[in-house]
């Protein structure tokens, strides 16, 4: 799997890589606030489990000097390997492994064909590739 963004390499670290994918999955592009402690029925809970949300409300907790709780952590939730871009990528992939061409994947997709000739790139080795081949 690709590098995470650093929020959820955090989250993997603290919680576990599936916590991260499903917050990326679900609150991927969005704003959330992180309480000091979970409480049922609160979305961290809902959506990593008691456990991990604890240890996530640990890691962000905002504290005092006097070690007592202030707040609540705002995090910007990026969409790591789950998101649109993530999907597109993956037919990308997938098509040209079909052997379709930058430019039909491109009209498939309601895409530029530099973007898939962008993909093409990262994906195949460069040692091998011909741009031109499309």
């Amino acid at each position: 799997m690709a590098s995470l963004p650093l929020v959820l390499q955090e989250i993997r670290e603290v919680a576990g890589l599936p916590a991260a994918l499903e917050i990326a999955r679900q609150f991927g592009g969005s704003r959330v606030s992180i309480p000091a402690y979970p409480k049922q029925g609160h979305w961290l809970v809902e959506t990593v489990g008691e456990s991990a949300a604890i240890k996530i409300c640990a890691y962000y907790r905002i504290t005092s000097g006097s070690n007592r709780e202030i707040g609540v952590k705002d995090l910007s939730i990026p969409l790591g390997p789950t998101g649109q871009r993530a999907d597109r990528n993956t037919q990308i992939k997938a098509l040209l492994e079909d052997g379709v061409s930058a430019d039909e994947i491109a009209r498939r997709l309601g895409i530029h064909r530099q973007t898939v000739l962008r993909q093409s790139k990262r994906i195949r080795d460069p040692q091998q590739a011909d741009l031109f081949e499309f």
